[in-house]
């Protein structure tokens, strides 16, 4: 008899995280490839993309479809949203499993409060999610053993995995993208002014994540105390340890691939670092590729090694997160002055890149006067005209962060925050400002942007201006220019 799977990415609740058009869930892209690479025709797994499909949707795919085995990889902003899901599949007889950054953070608390949930993939969900449907296959109830899972015992005391398995990227197949509703996903791009984008990656993890070479097993407490260690920045909620590229010409082949059989023109890279090793040029003249590169890694001679392998249509996010100095230490990131940053800027125009710049605002020590500087540099970038997307938001205090670990060394907020598995955005912000800065409340940094925003729509109303981590109300009040228009759109034209 055929095991039916669903993998479900939520939709978020009042985030502007649900305009984001142009990515597709490729975690769960991953596993639903790799299970059915695995199982063949003794499955049918079907993935629900939140950006394409709604909440409301999703429960009526959820009732017509009746899944043995339901998987969720939720954000802090769509955790409500899971848990509804979660309780009618289980209702409806499905085994629930959570996955995903935020889960492993709060897994224990979740297993603890939701009765609903029978296990948390922690970390890479490829290998503990195969042998799940294996199991389910067979037959077989346990969950004793899997690498990555934690669970319940008899008793409802909660089990964390006893080890942990890291996967060599070459052990991972393709994402096989016809898995998603491709039709429907590129037409909302295109309608978004996207033209045929879409989203990949080649690689896992963060540069700054990695202390030593990496293993492929860990034990529980060895994984977890590493990661704990990490020389993050401080508001990464990320939990991987490591950071792993795809080697040879495998990235070339995923893009070619996705220019073949869909028609994409478009390719938003979304590993946290592009790699400047690859220097064999991919060959696709039509298309443009946005690249994430941190501001120090630009120069000419890295400049010309991205354009000579992707192709001279580029775009270049970089994460500035503030520019103010003392900031940028408390962000545990690499200084830069603002002339630094602007001489970058001059160097990506004379090579006709384009930039889409983020910024943060409220971390540790954050002051007015600091992001007066870091709002300030917005502004100057909206200055150039090859600056076509820029994004200002309120940190965001992740599960699992630096920054989430030094609020609940306060006994208030742990007793406050310590057992919970559903987080409101702007609750915690509120209690980390109290905390960590002299005075700043979150409606200063909602005042700050709404600000930044006006006087850069006086500059160039084209402009893309871009916030995350707000709900409804806040997002109205800071009215972000939305939806990605046409006249924006990145570099070159797209075919339908």
């Amino acid at each position: 008899m055929e095991t039916k799977i669903m993998l479900i990415y939520p939709e978020c609740e009042g985030s502007i995280t649900n305009t984001v058009t142009y990515t597709l869930p490729l975690g769960l892209g991953s596993i639903a490839t790799y299970c059915k690479q695995k199982f063949g025709d003794q499955i049918d797994i079907k993935i629900l993309d939140s950006s394409i499909i709604p909440h409301g949707e999703q429960i009526e795919s959820l009732k017509n479809f009746k899944p043995n085995i339901v998987g969720f990889a939720p954000t802090l902003a769509s955790q409500k949203n899971s848990y509804k899901l979660a309780e009618g599949a289980k209702k409806n007889g499905a085994d629930v499993f959570f996955g995903g950054v935020n889960s492993s953070a709060l897994y224990n608390n979740m297993l603890k409060n939701r009765k609903f949930i029978d296990g948390v993939v922690l970390y890479d969900g490829e290998i503990p999610f195969s042998e799940i449907v294996k199991r389910k296959i067979l037959g077989d109830s346990s969950l004793e053993g899997i690498p990555n899972l934690a669970s319940r015992d008899k008793d409802g005391k909660v089990i964390p995995p006893e080890r942990i398995y890291i996967p060599n990227l070459g052990e991972l197949p393709n994402i096989n993208y016809s898995l998603f509703d491709m039709k429907r996903f590129l037409k909302q791009a295109r309608e978004r002014g996207f033209g045929n984008a879409v989203s990949y990656y080649a690689g896992k993890g963060c540069a700054k994540r990695s202390t030593k070479g990496l293993e492929t097993e860990y034990n529980f407490k060895e994984y977890t105390d590493l990661v704990s260690k990490m020389n993050t920045c401080t508001f990464c909620g990320r939990n991987e340890l490591g950071f792993r590229l795809m080697e040879g010409k495998r990235e070339e082949e995923i893009v070619k691939e996705l220019y073949t059989k869909f028609g994409i023109r478009g390719f938003f890279n979304v590993q946290d670092t592009v790699n400047l090793k690859n220097k064999n040029p991919i060959g696709l003249d039509d298309s443009w590729f946005r690249v994430f590169i941190g501001a120090e890694s630009i120069t000419p001679e890295n400049i010309k090694t991205l354009q000579s392998r992707y192709g001279k249509h580029l775009i270049f996010q970089v994460g500035v997160e503030s520019a103010d100095p003392n900031m940028r230490r408390n962000y545990k990131k690499p200084e830069t002055s603002l002339d630094d940053m602007l001489r970058n800027v001059d160097l990506l125009k004379e090579n006709n890149i384009q930039l889409h710049a983020s910024f943060i605002l409220g971390g540790r020590g954050e002051t007015p006067e600091s992001m007066e500087v870091t709002t300030g540099l917005a502004k100057k970038l909206a200055e150039y005209d090859n600056t076509s997307w820029v994004l200002i938001s309120p940190q965001i205090i992740l599960p699992g962060s630096p920054d989430y670990r030094e609020l609940l060394k306060d006994p208030a907020m742990e007793e406050k925050y310590g057992d919970r598995d559903l987080i409101e955005i702007p609750e915690i912000s509120e209690d980390f400002l109290k905390q960590s800065t002299n005075g700043i409340t979150r409606r200063d940094i909602l005042d700050e942007i709404k600000k930044t925003f006006e006087d850069i729509r006086k500059i160039n109303p084209d402009l893309v201006l871009d916030a995350k981590g707000v709900i409804g109300w806040e997002e109205e009040y800071i009215q972000p220019s939305r939806p990605y228009i046409p006249s924006v759109k990145p570099v070159c034209e797209t075919k339908d």
